[in-house]
């Protein structure tokens, strides 16, 4: 983040993320929302990853019910996953070494999942069948298997649907209105929203650019599924940190983290980010063919999101526009 960023207003730096290519962005910061591009005022948009965000807190709420224990074996709730080492929190935090399932079921080519529906124990199994990344407490190493088996887990222990759960437990709970779990076999975005692309193949700068607003979300399910808007996403993060999802004991757990780099550290399901100004902020990263977004909250009652209509790489250079959206994060938490 640079001291000429903080003097760029954010209606600026949408402008520009677009003038480099980006179809759409769309932001909330406070009480204002603000759209350019191809992108409506608080439209929905597949908001990817943040999705963890979400199932971590159900998870967590299981364990301040005494229904799960968070540095218990995984297996007890998810047998499949055969190494006793493995716990919940090991899951939740990306420190398991369960191997990513995602390009094995072909999501690097749109046209391999747009239209195919995936059980939840075909994306553990696909994920099980590749090579472990590690030892269970290592290290740091993300893999969307570690939430499928938090889904799962959910699953086991409240007898109830995931997305059910996480309805009930969370957007309810946080009266978000504009957020929910896709259907099976919803393809569609519901109500207002802007298209969103991808490259055909996403490991293929060259291929062709492609409408990826119609897809069946059930390839990244507990990692990734949830629609939601902009203003629901800032609200589902302050309301988190003031208190109103967990209790105390797991709130502190989730905040419990280990660094990525000089800036970052990874909680449960929940990320935190140094500001230019000082402190820090919590959030979630998301991308999901279609949309890359950015959710944060501070725990003095600061929020914001952020969601390109694209994924990162699909128009110019991905470096670039992960820094310009981290810096519009950013400059509406420091203003």
């Amino acid at each position: 983040m640079t001291a000429l960023s903080l003097l760029t207003p954010i209606p600026q730096q949408l402008d520009q993320i677009v003038k480099d290519g980006m179809p759409g962005v769309e932001m909330h910061v406070g009480d204002r929302d603000y759209a350019k591009g191809n992108a409506p005022h608080n439209g929905r948009v597949r908001v990817g990853s943040i999705t963890k965000s979400f199932v971590a807190v159900t998870v967590l709420q299981l364990v301040g019910e005494g229904k799960v224990e968070l540095d218990g074996p995984v297996n007890r709730y998810v047998p499949r996953i055969t190494d006793s080492r493995i716990t919940v929190r090991h899951v939740l935090q990306h420190t398991s070494g369960l191997p990513d399932y995602a390009i094995a079921i072909g999501v690097r080519k749109i046209e391999d999942v747009r239209n195919r529906y995936f059980e939840p124990y075909e994306l553990l199994e696909a994920g099980l069948r590749q090579p472990v990344t590690g030892q269970p407490g290592e290290k740091f190493g993300y893999s969307n298997t570690n939430y499928v088996t938090a889904g799962l887990l959910v699953q086991k222990v409240t007898g109830r649907p995931l997305a059910e759960e996480v309805q009930r437990r969370v957007i309810d709970k946080a009266h978000l209105r504009d957020t929910y779990w896709p259907a099976q076999g919803e393809r569609g975005i519901r109500g207002r929203h802007a298209r969103g692309y991808v490259l055909s193949d996403m490991l293929d700068p060259k291929s062709k650019v492609v409408d990826a607003t119609e897809l069946d979300p059930s390839s990244a399910w507990a990692a990734g599924a949830l629609v939601s808007t902009p203003r629901d996403v800032a609200e589902f993060y302050e309301t988190l940190l003031q208190g109103g999802l967990l209790a105390r004991p797991q709130l502190d757990e989730m905040r419990r983290t280990i660094p990525i780099d000089d800036r970052t550290a990874v909680g449960l399901g929940l990320e935190s980010t140094k500001l230019s100004c000082g402190g820090v902020y919590w959030g979630h990263t998301g991308a999901i063919q279609g949309f890359s977004s950015f959710g944060a909250a501070t725990d003095d009652g600061r929020d914001t999101a952020v969601t390109a209509t694209a994924m990162l790489g699909t128009y110019g250079d991905p470096q670039r526009t992960l820094k310009q959206m981290l810096d519009v994060v950013d400059t509406a938490l420091c203003k």
